[in-house]
């Protein structure tokens, strides 16, 4: 479980991602992606192992190790990602969403491999998972609507209308204190 040490933080045009010490408030390591490739966004994994890292320019996954900061894996997943999102702690799925295609890439939360593409109708911004992890909520910007996916049978299993291009999603879990 991450403990709040550490924050990471892309920066998109100098193809950096750094990881900040937020006790000390400093950098302690900063990766170099390759030229060009602009990471975008990026998130933690719920254990705090790895940090998955999206690039808008070169449109992959990248997975780093989030303690030495190395990379473990590079996956190829369309046009655009945005933003991703990973289930609660033990789960084996994660989702990346993305500005300019039609599908989430599902990926494997051990080794970030692409595991299947659910089509959703439209790009997305963002997702969001229930607590036990069996359904994720995505934003579809363009049909103003947010869908259900099941995530154990990896599929659309509802739309909801809502306002025009929605951005944002969080999950309440009144559980949590």
């Amino acid at each position: 479980m991450p403990d709040g040490r550490f924050g990471f933080t892309p920066e998109r045009d100098q193809d950096t991602v750094s990881k900040v010490d937020l006790t000390t408030r400093r950098i302690v390591k900063m990766v170099a992606f390759p030229e060009g490739s602009k990471p975008y966004m990026l998130r933690v994994s719920p254990d705090g192992a790895v940090v998955w890292v999206q690039t808008a320019g070169t449109n992959d996954n990248v997975v780093l190790d989030a303690e030495s900061m190395e990379v473990l894996q590079t996956t190829p997943i369309g046009r655009g990602p945005v933003q991703s999102a990973f289930g609660p702690e033990g789960s084996r799925r994660g989702l990346v969403m993305h500005l300019d295609e039609t599908y989430v890439s599902v990926l494997d939360t051990k080794t970030g491999a692409e595991v299947q593409k659910i089509d959703v109708g439209g790009p997305q911004a963002n997702a969001s998972f229930m607590p036990d992890g069996a359904t994720a909520w995505v934003t579809v910007t363009s049909r103003a609507e947010v869908v259900a996916i099941d995530m154990r049978e990896l599929a659309v299993v509802g739309r909801i209308a809502a306002g025009g291009e929605p951005m944002g999603l969080a999950v309440f879990d009144p559980s949590v204190d």
